[in-house]
C-alpha cells in the first residue's frame, strides 16, 4: 500500500513537471534528485568504511548539473574536480596513505549520480524532449513492474545471486518484454515522429541498460551491507532505489538518438 500511495502522489507530480513545467523548473527537479542521490551515495560510501568528502562532492554535483544544463564547460568541470578534491584532501588530512580512497570514491560517486542523472537535462530542451522523457518513463516503469511481479511469483533461476539474490532470469526476461511493451505503447500513443522500429530498438536497449543500472546500485548496497539506499520514498526506499534504472537508460537513449536519429 505504501508503494501504491507513493506512486499515486509522485508520478502525476513528476510527469506534470516534465510535460508542462518550464526548463528551469525541470532543472530544479533534476537538481533535487541529484543532491538527494549524492547524499544517499555518500552514506553508502561511508558504510563501506571510506570517509569521502560530502560537501565537496555535493558542490561538484551541483557544478556538473549546471554544465549539463548549459551543455558546456565539461572539461572545465573535470579540471576543477581534480584540483578541488586534491585541495580538500590536503587541507583535511594531508596523509598520503589516506589520499586515494576518499578522492576516488567521491569522484566516482559524483560521476555516477550527477553525471548520469543530468543526461535528462540534455533531453528535455529538445523539441519533443518531454515526450522522449515520458517514453523513457514508460519503458523503465513497465519493465520494472513486469520484472518485479514475474520474478516474485514465477522466478526460479537467479540472475546474479552474489549481487542481488532476489533478481531472477525469468524476471529479467519479463522486464525486457515490459520495456518493449512500454516503447510500443509510447510510439502508438504520442511519439509518432519516431518509427516503431526505432522505438522498439531503443526500448530494448534502454531496458537492458536499465537492468544493468539496477544491478550496479545493488552492488553498491551489497558492499555497504544495506537493503535500501535510503528511506525518503515510503515503500520504495531512496532516490537511487527509484532512479537506478533511469540513470542508465537516460544516457543510453541520448546516445542512440544522437547516433541513429
Amino acid at each position: 500500500m505504501k508503494r501504491v500511495i507513493s506512486g499515486l502522489v509522485l508520478i502525476p507530480l513528476v510527469v506534470g513537471i516534465v510535460l508542462y513545467g518550464s526548463p528551469k523548473l525541470f532543472f530544479i527537479l533534476v537538481l533535487g534528485a541529484v543532491l538527494t542521490g549524492w547524499y544517499e551515495c555518500f552514506q553508502l560510501i561511508r558504510q563501506m568504511g571510506v570517509e569521502g568528502y560530502s560537501m565537496t562532492g555535493g558542490g561538484l554535483c551541483l557544478l556538473l548539473a549546471f554544465c549539463f544544463f548549459a551543455n558546456d564547460y565539461y572539461l572545465v568541470w573535470l579540471l576543477t574536480a581534480i584540483v578541488v578534491l586534491f585541495l580538500t584532501w590536503y587541507i583535511t588530512s594531508g596523509d598520503v596513505r589516506e589520499a586515494l580512497d576518499p578522492m576516488a570514491y567521491t569522484f566516482l560517486g559524483v560521476v555516477y549520480v550527477a553525471g548520469l542523472m543530468s543526461y535528462f537535462l540534455l533531453i528535455q530542451p529538445q523539441e519533443e524532449g518531454p515526450k522522449y522523457i515520458l517514453f523513457l518513463f514508460m519503458v523503465i516503469w513497465l519493465g520494472d513492474t513486469a520484472a518485479y511481479y514475474v520474478g516474485k511469483n514465477f522466478g526460479k533461476k537467479r540472475l546474479a545471486p552474489a549481487i542481488s539474490p532476489g533478481k531472477t532470469i525469468e524476471g529479467a526476461a519479463a522486464g525486457l518484454f515490459g520495456s518493449l511493451a512500454g516503447g510500443a505503447t509510447a510510439q502508438l500513443s504520442f511519439l509518432q515522429s519516431i518509427s516503431l522500429t526505432h522505438c522498439l530498438i531503443m526500448a530494448l536497449f534502454c531496458g537492458i541498460l536499465g537492468q544493468f543500472g539496477d544491478l550496479a546500485e545493488s552492488l553498491l548496497k551489497r558492499n555497504a551491507g544495506v537493503k535500501d539506499s535510503g528511506s525518503l520514498i515510503p515503500g520504495h526506499g531512496g532516490v537511487l532505489d527509484r532512479l537506478d534504472s533511469l540513470m542508465f537508460a537516460g544516457p543510453a537513449f541520448y546516445c542512440y538518438q544522437k547516433l541513429f536519429l
